[in-house]
């Protein structure tokens, strides 16, 4: 097994466990806060902070989970009504370009964000630079992921080998 594909596989169950905890941590606390609310026994003050934090890091790892497994919604009439091959790729080329594109503009002025951003949480003093660190790292991954697409993608342009069959060590 390659080292990139063993990279690809752990980097997956880091953004899985990290996700799922996410899910697990704002789950507790939001329940915790009904319930505390409901019986009007406690109500935590500082939980839109953590909540706000939990929820940046959850949708972005989570986008970031989704494009590598392919997953996020997308219109493929265009694709279907052309024939496999260098044509499918050729469009697939563009749309890698184009995502690219998007990625790199979100990456960097998720990066500008989160090193301006001098501010801390009014309650738990936090820096808002730990939520905001999300979308440039998710924004790195799935730029990462887009390039190993785009690899793919030109070895189709070039033999002609639909790009499923390209394993992931042969990049």
């Amino acid at each position: 097994m390659s080292a990139l594909r063993s990279f690809d596989r752990v980097l997956a169950a880091v953004m899985q466990a990290l996700i799922v905890g996410c899910f697990v941590a704002l789950f507790v606390v939001v329940g915790g806060n009904i319930i505390g609310r409901t019986t009007t026994l406690y109500s935590v003050a500082w939980l839109g902070e953590v909540v706000e934090g939990l929820f940046a890091w959850l949708v972005f790892f989570g986008a970031a989970a989704i494009w590598r497994e392919h997953g996020h919604f997308r219109v493929d009439w265009l694709e279907n009504h052309l024939t496999a091959g260098r044509s499918r790729a050729g469009l697939a080329l563009v749309i890698h370009c184009i995502s690219l594109g998007f990625l790199g503009v979100m990456t960097w002025q998720g990066w500008l964000l989160t090193v301006r951003s001098g501010a801390s949480t009014p309650i738990l003093s936090l820096p808002t630079a730990l939520f905001y660190v999300a979308i440039p790292v998710s924004g790195a991954l799935m730029i990462g992921y887009t390039l190993v697409d785009v690899a793919r993608t030109l070895r189709t342009l070039r033999t002609g080998t639909p790009a499923g069959a390209v394993p992931l060590d042969d990049l």
